[in-house]
This record gives structure tokens, sequence and C-alpha cells, in this order.
């Protein structure tokens, strides 16, 4: 009969082990990324992808609508990513919307532009695939915070709560219309 200290020992070796691996593992998937985003794209519509991120969104004329202490925005832009074909992006039309308690009054006006960088793979993929992204699904903050999904440079802060709809109207969430190839190059 086995001694039962011994199993317990080989349990103990086995957890610990998956538990280093998966550590690894996380370090690789952070390793690859910084690779990945290295360097700094232009694409052929003459915008850029900094290094370190995996792209960006751009919304230049939401609505901002305000109904006393709620604040509303709304609008169509895109994303552009980097792919993992060197000289080629993606240019994916987006449906923006974001809430906040942030209103004074009641009014609506065009509001500045909207521009986030897209630090993490995650969120690229996530709209590559035609899925949405919501804020509270991802670590999102107004500054380069390192562990930072999304940064918002412009247009919003931290309080507002927003998602991202891959497609220019209801046809394309049904059929998720393609995303149209962009060439870019290294800076």
């Amino acid at each position: 009969m086995s001694n039962p200290l011994s199993l317990y020992q080989r349990l103990a070796v086995v957890l610990i082990g998956a538990s280093i691996a998966g550590t690894a593992q996380a370090d690789g998937a952070r390793d690859t990324d910084a690779i990945a985003t290295r360097e700094e794209v232009s694409t052929s519509a003459g915008h850029n992808i900094p290094a370190g991120a995996f792209g960006f969104l751009l919304v230049e004329r939401p609505r901002e609508v305000s109904l006393l202490a709620l604040r509303g925005f709304a609008g169509s832009g895109k994303a552009i990513l980097r792919t993992d074909q060197p000289g080629l992006c993606l240019n994916i039309p987006v449906r923006f919307v974001a809430g906040d308690f942030g209103g004074e009054s009641i009014n609506g006006h065009v509001a500045d532009p909207i521009h986030f960088l897209i630090r993490s793979r995650q969120v690229a993929r996530s709209l590559a695939k035609g899925w949405d992204v919501v804020s509270d699904m991802y670590s999102v903050s107004d500054h380069m915070d390192p562990d930072a999904d999304i940064v918002l440079q412009s247009g919003l802060d931290e309080r507002s709560g927003f998602v991202i709809n891959p497609g220019r109207n209801i046809l394309e969430d049904i059929f998720w219309g393609k995303a149209k190839p962009v060439s870019c190059q290294s800076v």
C-alpha cells in the first residue's frame, strides 16, 4: 500500500508546477504582445498606430446630449488595427455610444472627437471578429497605465461607460461585414 504522505507530496508538486507553467505562459503572451507592437506603423489612410498599441478608435463627430445629470455620446467612426501580417492593417467601421452622469442642463451638440488607443490583443481580436467591446469588460484608463487595455486619449474620461459596436448598421450585426484591409508600414 502506498504512503499517503507521498501521494499528497506528489499532488502538491503537480499543483505548484501547473501554477508556475500558467504564470510563464502569461508572461510569454506579454512578451509576444511587446514584440508585435514594438514599432510605430503608419497606415495608407494617414493615421499612425503608436508603438505599444494594437490599434486605435476614432469617432470624429460624436453627438453629445445632456438631460439634467445624464450625458450621452453617440457616433460612427473607425477602428484601425494591426494584423499579424506585416504591412497590413484593418479598417473597421464602428458605432459608438457612451454615457455618464456629467450632464448639467438639457442640450445637444456635436462634441469634440473621441480617440482611444487599443493596447490589448483581446480588444483588437474582439473588434476584428465583429464582437462588441464594452468598457466594463476591460481595463480602461485616461492615462498611459501599463495595465490598461484601452487608453482614452481625448473626448471621454474614465467615468464614462461605453460600447464599441463593429459595423455600420444592423445588417452588419447580422451578416458581419468584412473589415477593409489597408496597407501600413513601419515608421
